[in-house]
């Protein structure tokens, strides 16, 4: 039987962001209160790259520049970023191994929004 690509990379999704889960609080739990909660972030941000990279690869460095396209893109990078800010909040608050379960289903919910609307 023969996996569907987009459930094994949803399935690699899960498991990096649980091993990241994993890790992410071992800076801070070791060097507290020193540590900076902003290097986090920085970290986050640099592993974006090459993400963006790969994304942009795919679209042949092409981007997208009508108003539609800047105003949808500009409201997506804002809310992934607070969503980013409120989840490290949540891993601050409260224990990474309760946490990442509840993050860990967002494939789910795009798998059922895709259902509702499979354009």
């Amino acid at each position: 039987m023969r996996i569907p690509k987009w459930l094994s990379l949803s399935i690699v999704v899960a498991v990096m962001w649980g091993v990241w889960g994993a890790l992410i609080e071992v800076p801070e739990k070791h060097f507290s209160p020193g540590f900076p909660n902003t290097l986090g972030y920085i970290v986050w941000s640099v592993t974006m790259i090459p993400c963006a990279i790969i994304a942009l690869a795919k679209v042949q460095w092409r981007l997208e520049h009508h108003r539609d396209a800047i105003l949808l893109g500009s409201l997506r990078g804002l809310l992934g970023s607070a969503g980013q800010l409120i989840f490290f909040q949540a891993l601050r608050s409260g224990l990474a191994y309760l946490v990442f379960p509840v993050v860990s289903l967002a494939p789910v919910l795009t798998i059922i929004l895709s259902y509702l609307n499979p354009a």
